[in-house]
């Protein structure tokens, strides 16, 4: 019984150890670009962008197609002819009309219907059969000219997959935000973890001396009390910063893609310690604004609006192509011959358009409209985008200034508790001010884990707001 327990300890360690996963920044990152699932999708419309514009590069080419067609008549077709004669002229050796003449005039007699009469006529017996006639044929068509709609769809491609490419990068960049923020995020509940068990350790070993003296009779039952009331709370506290910890473990796992019950082990160490290297006060934001993917998919929504003129105008311009074919037919019975005919054919096709009732002129200046809007879109986002380049500024910029703060007030309450441990030691202080003095001292110390988490966020906010997110 005790080797199966060593056993299974052994096994629970084991198991323990595998959900152990060290976690850098950088690590995080990668993790998230690999599992994201917007990432997936953008790669995939990549790849369909790149698929269109290869289908309609060959619009250029000439296109070869084969036909066939069978036809099948259970009975033939059956039908009496009588044609009219010719007989040879003497003067001329050419065949003429075998056409009745009045001999007093010499004028061509005329039947009841209007049409001459002729002389003789041949009677024809016509039989022709279709069961198993085919026709069977190979062409090759090339457009010459189309208005321009093939040159405007190449374009249109062409910019599609430049767009792919842009919103691939956007992915790209939103997944790195949203992993910084998760990281940074896990990093501070972790080091608010870290105090909470600091501070309710010095509260701890507070109400053990307090107790102490109050056995003794050196101190009130209500100064026990107090201890023991915040001794509690911070005990509350320390509760809710390990399930605020899960919470946030959970949601980083989320994000990387690891399972949820990783246990996770940063090694960047507390966000408040360290510089951030970027500086946002010398930044143009005109200049930055185009490294925005999003800036860049709005001017090529604007451009694919300028195509889309082009092709309205092109649908009512004049086209012209050129096709060659070959075609065999066979099958097909003539009384008792069999017929079968193969021929080369060349035609030459020319379609201009000429009255729509202003069908054209309408379309054209749908599309005129609809790049306008775009144009329009496109200025309107621009600005927002300025504005929140500066937004993002100026954050980065208080949160500096918010760690630097907090650094200073963090001093002065590492001094204070000093001074009032030191006091209550010798009992010149009152128990109160001691833990007073702890509970500010706890309080700046949670501040300035914030404020350095939020600088770490903010650093990513402003270099996701000016593009050169890496």
């Amino acid at each position: 019984m005790r080797r199966i327990g060593v056993i299974l300890l052994i096994i629970f360690s084991f198991t323990e150890l595998q959900a152990q996963q060290q976690l850098t920044l950088k690590e995080c990152r990668r993790l998230a670009l690999e599992q994201s699932q917007e990432m997936k999708i953008a790669r995939f419309r990549v790849e369909k962008a790149d698929a269109e514009r290869a289908a309609m590069k060959t619009q250029y080419l000439p296109s070869l197609s084969g036909n066939a067609l069978g036809l099948y008549l259970h009975n033939p077709i059956e039908q009496e002819l009588t044609l009219p004669t010719q007989v040879p002229d003497p003067a001329s050796g050419q065949l003429r009309p075998n056409v009745m003449v009045n001999p007093q005039t010499g004028e061509v007699v005329m039947g009841p219907d209007g049409n001459p009469v002729f002389n003789m006529y041949a009677w024809l017996p016509l039989e022709i059969s279709l069961q198993g006639a085919y026709l069977a044929g190979i062409s090759l068509q090339q457009p010459l000219y189309t208005g321009g709609k093939i040159a405007a769809g190449n374009a249109m491609t062409r910019i599609g997959t430049e767009m792919a490419s842009d919103n691939l990068e956007l992915q790209r960049v939103n997944t790195l935000w949203e992993a910084d923020q998760a990281y940074w995020l896990y990093v501070s509940v972790q080091e608010k973890v870290k105090l909470a068990e600091a501070y309710e350790g010095l509260l701890d070993r507070l109400r053990e001396r307090v107790n102490n003296a109050w056995e003794t009779g050196m101190t009130t039952r209500n100064e026990l009390m107090k201890v023991t009331v915040k001794h509690n709370e911070a005990k509350l506290q320390l509760q809710k910063a390990h399930s605020g910890l899960d919470l946030t473990r959970m949601a980083l796992c989320r994000i990387t893609g690891l399972p949820f019950d990783t246990a996770i082990e940063t090694t960047e160490g507390s966000p408040i310690l360290g510089e951030i290297a970027v500086s946002a006060e010398d930044t143009a934001l005109s200049a930055v604004l185009p490294k925005r993917p999003e800036y860049r998919l709005l001017q090529k929504n604007v451009a694919i609006a300028e195509e889309q003129v082009k092709l309205a105008r092109a649908d009512f311009l004049p086209t012209a192509g050129i096709s060659v074919g070959y075609n065999y037919v066979g099958g097909i019975e003539v009384g008792p011959e069999k017929f079968t005919s193969s021929n080369p054919s060349v035609m030459v096709s020319l379609k201009i358009p000429l009255f729509h009732w202003g069908e054209g002129r309408q379309k054209q200046l749908s599309a005129k409209r609809d790049r306008e809007i775009r144009e329009a879109e496109l200025e309107k986002n621009a600005r927002l985008m300025t504005l929140e380049m500066e937004q993002a500024r100026l954050n980065l910029k208080d949160a500096r200034l918010r760690l630097e703060m907090a650094a200073a007030a963090m001093e002065q309450a590492e001094e204070n508790l000093r001074v009032s441990s030191d006091n209550y030691e010798v009992g010149m202080g009152l128990l109160t001010d001691l833990l007073e003095a702890q509970t500010q001292w706890q309080s700046a110390r949670s501040e300035q884990i914030e404020a350095g988490a939020e600088l770490r966020i903010k650093e990513t906010s402003w270099l996701k707001a000016t593009g050169i997110l890496r």
